[in-house]
């Protein structure tokens, strides 16, 4: 079961569904309106957008997607995993670095 349908007569174009799709196949304006969509094959059935949508109009429908895009899609998801991770522990090295040199200053003083 993918989730393939978001309600456009409820959607508030809020854009929580598009930024937290780890395969990034939420799509805004694809249709020429100012609407979000969801590309059925890149689909991975996570459930994320289901749960972060404040007026609940994302909807599981059953679809089963084609294996080789099933898979590409994990791929995507994987990858964008990976890239958040990434950016989680620059982070971290940014603040760590910081309050080293805010510790050192102080020291300093």
């Amino acid at each position: 079961m993918a989730v393939v349908t978001i309600d456009l007569a409820k959607c508030i174009n809020c854009s929580w569904c598009r930024r937290v799709c780890p395969t990034e196949t939420i799509r805004y304006f694809s249709t020429g309106h100012r609407t979000h969509v969801v590309d059925r094959d890149g689909c991975i059935d996570c459930g994320i957008c289901v749960k972060v949508c404040p007026i609940d109009c994302i909807h599981p429908e059953a679809y089963d997607v084609p294996p080789p895009q099933l898979e590409a899609a994990r791929e995507r998801a994987r990858a964008y995993a990976a890239n958040q991770r990434r950016l989680k522990l620059d982070r971290e090295a940014l603040v760590a670095r910081t309050l080293a040199k805010i510790a050192g200053g102080a020291a300093d003083a």
